[in-house]
């Protein structure tokens, strides 16, 4: 049965109210089934939603820094990450298994961490571990509230990680498709800037959700007809496992792009 994992990271140890998950659902996403089965024994609490079995895993330690400590360096979403994150004292291991697609999966597994967050006086984080990303509580809670209803809130599920290479061009990979069940993204020789690969990426990750796994190797993707990025389905560059979609430039035309898919 497929499972999914996310880790909330608590300055104290502290178990989280069963009343406030349940409220918390019940006011976010009325359409969801309301929690139900409660169970709890000592460090773990138990339940079932939306067709889904939960648990709940408080833990009286850590989560091991040699784990955090990358994600803590190369965080967007959390400033200061390693400040809080080195001093946290305990976590709660969030589990959702269920008959479910990979996206569906990660929907209830979001809403049932900002749950659990909000239940948990002690909460200071999550740490997103299919994306390798330390994202604060408020930003994760402000996504699964605000975004999820209307579409993925790709920027807590999905690492987009950029540079700058020493030939001048950008480099770059995501992380977290594949656990949605798609392949990731990767490039080593794009013309564009960072910021503009960044926005490329998660355009492109949103195309693909949205329509399926529809980009074949040797497509191209781009702003117009002109713009040609080859997509090569081919091994990852970065380490990822199986095999990545890389994006090859032919074009530096990049500025304010509406993506468009070329077969």
């Amino acid at each position: 049965m497929p499972l999914a994992l996310s880790f909330i990271l608590l300055s104290e140890q502290a178990e989280p109210s069963e009343s406030d998950i349940q409220d918390f659902v019940a006011t976010n996403w009325p359409d969801l089934p309301a929690v139900n089965n409660f169970s709890a024994s000592e460090g773990s609490i138990a339940f079932d939603i939306g067709g889904s079995q939960v648990a709940l895993g408080i833990m009286p330690a850590p989560f091991p820094w040699s784990d955090l400590e990358g994600p803590c360096a190369t965080s967007i979403l959390w400033k200061d990450a390693e400040i809080a994150v080195k001093a946290h004292k305990a976590h709660i291991i969030v589990t959702v298994k269920g008959e479910l697609e990979p996206i569906e999966l990660s929907k209830i597994l979001t809403q049932v961490t900002a749950a659990t967050i909000h239940a948990t006086a002690t909460a200071l984080g999550v740490y997103w571990g299919n994306a390798t990303l330390l994202i604060p509580k408020a930003i994760f809670n402000d996504f699964a509230v605000e975004i999820l209803p209307n579409e993925p809130p790709l920027h807590i599920w999905v690492d987009f990680r950029v540079g700058s290479n020493e030939n001048g061009l950008t480099s770059g990979f995501t992380t977290g498709m594949d656990a949605l069940g798609h392949m990731e993204f990767e490039t080593d020789n794009c013309p564009e800037t960072p910021g503009e690969l960044r926005e490329r990426f998660l355009t492109l990750c949103s195309y693909v959700i949205e329509n399926g796994p529809v980009i074949r190797d040797g497509n191209t993707v781009g702003a117009n007809a002109e713009e040609k990025i080859h997509v090569v389905y081919s091994k990852s560059k970065f380490g990822c496992k199986g095999k990545v979609m890389r994006l090859v430039y032919e074009t530096s035309q990049s500025k304010k792009f509406k993506w468009k898919f070329w077969s």
